[in-house]
């Protein structure tokens, strides 16, 4: 039986710093000097009620190292925010990561359960459940252990390294050693984006689609219809792209908030269980223009506020998510470079299932026509060849065309131009195996480029389109059978119905 003693009665009363109390005895260490700066303290003093008190300040606290039997981790304040030592992109939340890091600040030692106790197993300190260790600047250090629950479920038993003396130290400190890492980070994703208008480029990048976006220019927009609303689809191969679906995306993606924190401190192998190795995962990038000031950004804290930047001036910035594993109800997510494992609702990442249809507005690359050299259109008995003079002039009226030798009316041709770039993506498609293409439309490019159509029987309304070489949407059948009827109203002279 071991001879327990009240040394003095009531329990551990930690104050600290924003969450309160603090419990540690440090050994070893020299007791606080009457006249010592507060603001460096680290070390015993005896009280006139002759109670052990350990005080430090955080100015003097290089780290606190918390080894428990989910994981080990150590956490540095530095200006006041507490952060994970060599993980300092992961941000905590503020008042527990405080309170995890002052609960040491204020300690003063009442009851003794056992001393000179000869089998700490007994109250779980032989194999603790967590060893906290502080850390400070001046090398002075201590290790206490945190054992089993008491019967009095308000408290744990303790005791310091190398010392065979137990106490009680409270629950709510004691938890808090007792926690993962994880528990202290915020789920609150901080880097919000700012309103569609500021959107500059997009790129989704998985291991079996690659899509990218960018803002289309003022010149662009003025002198071409292929950009819908100013966005260009550069991959895979359509040009004009869907804003709404874009926007639709970035919407999703504003004030994101974790349903969970699962993992802290992975490395690239330790990520391939939640889909987030390079490999595996999906990258996306955003391109936007943000205003680094003022503070506040639509009513909320300015994710990229930078005080350094001229006020007024928007600046381009890039976000960057990886997107893993998708489960019924989840989603893993990385953020921004930061070494923590997210999951988010399975619905706010809904778009991870869109194919490219989904952001296609329209079919072709829309090259523009002072780009275009020849074009060559081919069903499958005829072919007709187009060759272009004075294309890029400035003035509409030296644009001179041939087809197989005959003219064609410039006027009347751009109208056949601008139909053959304006194919606008009804669904999905897929090339029938075996089948020959019924359209097939060459453009050949003043750069020297060049880019092939091909459109295959897919159903009696539906024709698959293949686009430099890859299959992926499907148009009506009206659509290709115009361009035939075009082409024999150009050749005849006719006009033809935009």
């Amino acid at each position: 039986m071991i001879k327990k003693r009240l040394i003095l009665i009531g329990i551990f009363v930690l104050v600290a710093a924003l969450l309160g109390g603090g419990f540690y005895i440090l050994a070893g260490i020299e007791p606080l000097p009457e006249d010592g700066n507060p603001d460096y303290q680290f070390g015993f003093v005896v009280n006139d009620e002759n109670i052990r008190v350990f005080n430090f300040s955080s100015r003097n606290i290089d780290y606190i190292e918390v080894e428990n039997n989910l994981m080990t981790y150590r956490v540095r304040m530095t200006d006041g925010v507490v952060q994970i030592v060599d993980y300092e992109s992961v941000p905590l939340l503020a008042a527990s990561s405080a309170g995890l890091f002052n609960s040491g600040s204020n300690l003063r030692l009442e009851t003794v359960i056992s001393e000179n106790c000869a089998d700490l197993g007994e109250f779980g300190l032989a194999d603790p459940n967590a060893a906290v260790t502080i850390m400070s600047y001046n090398s002075g250090s201590v290790t206490f252990h945190i054992g089993n629950q008491s019967p009095n479920p308000d408290y744990y038993y303790m005791c310091l390294e190398g010392e065979n003396t137990v106490y009680l130290i409270e629950k709510l400190l004691a938890e808090r050693y007792l926690k993962s890492v994880m528990e202290y980070c915020d789920p609150k994703i901080y880097k919000t984006f700012v309103p569609f208008d500021d959107f500059v480029s997009l790129s989704v990048k998985s291991p079996t689609t690659e899509y990218e976006f960018r803002l289309a220019t003022k010149e662009e927009i003025a002198s071409s219809a292929v950009y819908f609303e100013g966005i260009a689809m550069l991959k895979p191969y359509a040009w004009g792209a869907n804003s709404s679906a874009i926007e639709d995306l970035m919407t999703s993606m504003v004030d994101l908030k974790a349903t969970s924190v699962v993992a802290v401190c992975v490395s690239e192998e330790d990520l391939v269980q939640y889909g987030l190795d390079k490999e595996s995962c999906t990258e996306i990038v955003l391109g936007v223009n943000a205003d680094p000031n003022p503070m506040e950004y639509n009513n909320t804290t300015n994710p990229y506020f930078d005080s350094t930047k001229p006020t007024g001036e928007k600046t381009e910035f890039t976000v960057t998510y990886r997107i893993g594993k998708v489960t019924d109800t989840q989603v893993y997510v990385m953020f921004d470079g930061r070494e923590v494992v997210y999951t988010i609702p399975r619905e706010t990442f809904s778009w991870v299932d869109w194919t490219p249809y989904r952001f296609s507005a329209k079919i072709l690359f829309g090259e523009y026509l002072s780009n275009l050299n020849s074009l060559t259109v081919k069903s499958s008995d005829e072919t007709w060849n187009f060759t272009l003079k004075n294309a890029a002039s400035n003035d509409k009226d030296e644009l001179r065309v041939q087809c197989n030798g005959k003219s064609i009316n410039p006027d009347q041709f751009r109208t056949f131009y601008a139909s053959l770039i304006s194919f606008i993506p009804v669904g999905e498609g897929a090339k029938p195996e075996g089948a020959e293409p019924a359209l097939e439309l060459l453009y050949n490019l003043t750069s020297g480029e060049s880019h092939v159509l091909r459109f295959y029987e897919m159903d009696a309304r539906n024709y698959a389109a293949e686009i430099n070489g890859v299959t992926f949407l499907s148009v009506r059948v009206t659509q290709v059978e115009k361009v035939f009827s075009d082409i024999q109203k150009l050749l005849k002279g006719q006009a033809l119905i935009e």
